[in-house]
């Protein structure tokens, strides 16, 4: 929609009216108040609203349509008034101006808000004073005023919670502030100690919790007691009554020597939140242990090593692999009867457990529980796991034999032997560099080795040939490339598999060739608004690998900003790639320049670039170089004039057009006479600048048409004129001019014949 700033002329005729006036009991007024959730409802004069808002530092409101129900006219002298606290606050429509005047069925809307800067009850009387001509035969004005008082309340929510004691007396019930902690005392494995979590609303107005959640903790911790809450079925909690407070049952029941740890959610009705630490720590008997392979018992502490008898690694065709077995014997050295949650091994394979109770043992002092490890190899070569056992931990420790393939490489001229713990490291090199390693697979076992899958990965950085199956017999190797070419600046990790084997890659990427000085041409100084303007972009050299940018446009300046600035790709940033050994930009797949609109605002518009290597490394400099240029304060300029509207004794004079300084001083036409005809007053001069001002202010304008004018002024011709001719014949055209503070504009003319 084209931006309009209309001028209207008109006649006000003054009658003295008599001085009496009358006062009413009641409003000639109905009164309907809006909220933003509900229902709307009809209020009586007088009436008292409340607002409720959510929490403290909530806004909420309601929208009060007065509507006369009068049958003479209603003058509002002033915007409504508020008497009271600052906490209520009246806005009406923009469109709205006083005084105003209503004729019956029509209205007049203001919105009542209330800001909970605190949980105390406020109120305020919101009072529209206003006039009606008094009914004949009295005379005069009546003075009457549509007056509501409005009352804000808000909740506020206090937290506390207790820790129930053992011994069965009352607990002591302590606050807590949200993200605090509830910390249970230390707790016998597998019974259960409880507490609870209060909230209380201690402000003004009711307050409601929609969701109470256990976040983490679980099973350790679980909540009781608490009712169906959601945010259609909310608790609320009304201050001065028994439903003040809500109480959460929290239930801790610990199943090892360890600090467990949850975390509970309560969601009021705004959607805030409020987060509760839980904390808690379990008590139990130690243990002792140890186990029996073949003939030897061996004792073995927590974070010892149990080891089984070394075994073949099952090969193709083998039906029943080759295993062996421990028993592990569990004593309970402490005083107090202790459970055994938990017995678990990984990996399995190749470690497996059997021998468990389905019922976790309790254990009393002096008593033993026993289960058997076994091992069976998946490879060559040491191979570990870990025994849990409750709260303890125990490292397996199990050797396969058969063939065995050992790893090494060569770099640099160095040959390094490696595993699969330390891997193949790489020197540090620059992004898009390649540096080459050449890896050995030798077989060091005692049978022959089948090489049938080599990869690397993850691909980029690492690459490695296809390498086609062979067979290595004993102390045989063979020897191939691997390949990295960093992506990105600073460590990367990788993965070569060899038969399934991982062998860990690291590398690292430097810093990329620092980028060459570059030059953005474009247009400088200070550039003509509502033109379009070419920028490109050049690298005083090339660059060694692909380049990926981005050209932003900013602008500044005292008058806003247009929003009509931007490139061709209709946005104020724009992508461009330079190719590696290329040195100029293409921007958008479109060329090596783009095209921008300047705009109609006087504005200073800056294109910065920022640039990045393809796989993401930043080379935009510290200080990097910008290409600025400015759109001048300028008269206005007029675009076009049109006539519409017109009659035998009547025209529109439409006037189209743009100030890069946002205001308008006065507007000068001049009426040129038809032949044969003298006009009596062929000039007419009109100030513009305060309906300019509202123009160039208002929202609208200011987000979609910048400098962008549009005057429409309507002339009604009088005067004598032959019985054959009308009024409007005896002009032939318009011209007109509009200044500002810097100038006149051009002159633009529209025909009227």
């Amino acid at each position: 929609m084209a931006p309009v700033l209309r001028v209207f002329f008109t006649s006000l005729v003054l009658a003295a009216l008599g001085a009496g006036v009358a006062s009413a009991q009641t409003i000639n007024f109905q009164l309907l108040a809006i909220p933003v959730s509900g229902n709307p409802a009809t209020v009586p004069n007088d009436q008292t609203i409340a607002l409720s808002a959510p929490n403290v530092g909530a806004q909420t409101q309601v929208t009060i349509v007065a509507t006369y129900t009068g049958s003479t006219s209603a003058t509002i002298p002033m915007p409504p008034q508020v008497l009271g606290s600052i906490q209520i606050k009246v806005t009406e429509p923009p469109t709205e101006s006083f005084p105003l005047v209503l004729m019956p069925s029509q209205k007049l809307t203001f919105t009542v808000t209330y800001t909970a800067a605190n949980a105390s009850l406020v109120s305020a009387q919101v009072t529209v004073p206003y006039t009606e001509p008094a009914t004949p035969p009295a005379s005069g004005t009546i003075s009457n005023a549509i007056s509501l008082i409005f009352v804000g309340e808000a909740p506020l929510f206090t937290l506390s919670y207790f820790i129930t004691p053992t011994n069965g007396s009352n607990p002591n019930i302590l606050p807590i502030a949200p993200g605090g902690t509830i910390t249970f005392p230390p707790t016998q494995l597998n019974t259960t100690a409880s507490g609870g979590l209060q909230v209380n609303n201690v402000g003004s107005g009711p307050g409601a919790v929609t969701g109470v959640a256990l976040l983490s903790g679980a099973p350790f911790f679980q909540l009781a007691g608490v009712p169906l809450i959601t945010p259609t079925v909310p608790a609320t909690l009304t201050p001065g009554t028994t439903s003040q407070t809500l109480e959460i049952g929290i239930l801790y029941t610990p199943t090892a020597v360890e600090t467990d740890m949850g975390q509970i959610q309560i969601t009021y009705q705004d959607g805030t939140t409020a987060l509760i630490n839980l904390s808690g720590s379990g008590a139990t008997s130690s243990y002792s242990y140890t186990y029996l392979s073949g003939t030897t018992t061996t004792p073995v502490k927590a974070g010892g090593t149990i080891t089984f008898p070394p075994v073949t690694v099952a090969t193709t065709g083998t039906t029943t692999p080759a295993s062996s077995s421990v028993i592990v014997t569990v004593k309970n050295a402490g005083n107090a009867n202790g459970t055994i949650n938990s017995i678990n091994v990984v990996p399995n394979p190749p470690f497996q457990l059997s021998g468990i109770s389905t019922t976790p043992p309790i254990l009393k002092p002096g008593d033993v529980e026993g289960f058997t490890l076994t091992y069976t190899p998946t490879a060559v070569g040491p191979q570990t796991g870990t025994l849990q056992v409750g709260s303890d931990t125990f490292t397996l420790a199990g050797t396969g034999l058969g063939p065995q393939l050992a790893y090494s490489y060569t770099s640099n001229g160095t040959t390094i032997s490696t595993s699969q713990v330390t891997g193949v490291v790489f020197p540090s090199i620059a992004v898009g560099k390649t540096e080459n390693v050449n890896f050995t697979v030798t077989n060091s076992g005692t049978s022959s080795a089948t090489i049938t899958l080599i990869t690397a990965s993850p691909t980029p950085p690492f690459s490695a040939p296809t390498v086609p199956p062979s067979t290595l017999n004993p102390g045989q190797s063979t020897s191939f490339p691997i390949t990295f070419a960093p992506n990105t600046v600073g460590p990367v990790t990788g993965a070569l598999s060899v038969n399934g084997v991982i062998v860990p890659l690291f590398g690292g990427g430097s810093a990329p060739p620092t980028l060459p000085s570059y030059t953005l041409t474009g247009p400088s100084g200070t550039v003509s608004p509502a033109t379009q303007e070419n920028v490109s972009l050049t690298l005083a050299s090339s660059y060694p690998v692909d380049i990926d940018g981005v050209l932003t446009l900013t602008t500044s300046g005292n008058f806003g900003t247009d929003s009509a600035v931007q490139f061709s790709t209709g946005n104020r940033t724009v992508d461009f790639v330079i190719p590696a050994g290329s040195t100029s930009a293409n921007f958008a797949g479109q060329g090596s320049e783009i095209p921008l609109q300047t705009g109609t605002v006087a504005e200073t518009i800056t294109l910065a670039p920022t640039f990045t290597t393809a796989s993401g490394v930043d080379l935009t400099p510290s200080s990097p170089t910008t290409l600025q240029f400015t759109v001048a304060s300028l008269a206005p300029v007029l675009e076009s004039a049109q006539i519409t509207n017109a009659t035998a004794s009547s025209f529109t004079l439409l006037i189209v057009g743009y100030s890069t300084t946002r205001s308008l001083g006065s507007l000068n036409v001049t009426f040129n006479p038809a032949t044969g005809f003298n006009l009596a007053t062929p000039t007419a001069t009109f100030d513009l600048s305060q309906v300019a001002a509202f123009w160039f202010e208002s929202a609208t304008s200011r987000a979609t048409f910048g400098g962008q004018f549009e005057v429409t002024i309507g002339f009604t011709l009088t005067g004598p004129v032959s019985k054959t001719s009308t009024l409007i014949q005896a002009i032939a055209s318009v011209s007109a001019t509009i200044s500002n503070s810097i100038g006149t504009s051009n002159s633009v003319q529209a025909p009227v014949q």
